[in-house]
């Protein structure tokens, strides 16, 4: 077989040239094509991961400020949930002292009506038995109702400073002689006499007649009163009854 050198030659300048060719129109254009495409994507792999971290990043700094919140929030409560303690517990202690004072209040009121009607009860019971005595005395016979009233009168004189007594009927000056009952003459001159002996001089009696004395005499001066009368000892014994009840009371 023979080789024919020039076609050869011209088969292998068609071979080269076709690769030159495909290298320059086909190969290159597809390589750069490649490239590009690749870059585009590790642009884009880059791209997703800045954006993977930055989302990453933002993630954390919202469960950061999600729990920050939360602790806030928690903390709120916890501070609102001592204001309400504090302000129930101020509450409560204002109701109490409210009711304490109420219940004081209510209790001083409750002693002080009971006060009052026991000592309406113990001054009506008093007036009662003053009552029952005056009618009791007023029975006595009228012969007693100035009989031995006369010397307790001497004695109330007796008692009395010298200067007072000196004074009972100085100058002509006329005694009231208050009595229960109408005075005979002879009791009339035996005042008198026992009077003037007492006093060491004469004197002029005014003699008044009172039944409300019960029995018994009193006499007046210009500025002294000497009672010895049943009338004054009830007055005394229903003032001493009634104050006993207004201090118990």
């Amino acid at each position: 077989m023979r080789i024919d050198w020039s076609t050869l030659a011209l088969q292998t300048f068609n071979a080269l040239l076709l690769v030159w060719l495909l290298a320059r129109f086909l190969f290159r254009p597809i390589a750069e094509i490649v490239t590009k495409r690749q870059d585009a994507a590790r642009k884009l792999l880059q791209d997703a991961q800045a954006i993977r971290v930055a989302a990453e990043a933002e993630r954390k700094a919202a469960m950061q400020e999600a729990e920050r919140l939360a602790s806030g929030r928690n903390e709120a409560l916890r501070r609102v949930q001592v204001d309400v303690e504090a302000e129930r517990a101020a509450l409560l202690a204002s109701a109490r002292e409210e009711v304490d004072a109420l219940r004081q209040t209510a209790t001083a009121e409750i002693e002080a009506s009971r006060a009052t009607r026991a000592r309406s009860v113990g001054i009506r019971a008093t007036r009662l038995a003053v009552d029952i005595a005056e009618k009791l005395l007023d029975r006595l016979p009228e012969s007693a109702r100035v009989d031995g009233f006369i010397d307790g009168l001497i004695d109330g004189i007796g008692h009395l400073p010298d200067e007072a007594r000196a004074e009972l009927g100085a100058g002509a000056a006329a005694l009231r002689l208050t009595v229960a009952r109408a005075l005979s003459e002879r009791e009339e001159q035996a005042c008198r006499a026992t009077l003037a002996a007492c006093l060491a001089r004469p004197v002029t009696l005014d003699v008044h007649i009172d039944p409300s004395l019960i029995a018994g005499v009193e006499l007046d001066g210009s500025c002294l009163h000497v009672r010895n009368s049943f009338r004054h000892d009830i007055e005394q014994i229903e003032a001493t009854l009634t104050n006993d009840d207004g201090a118990d009371a």
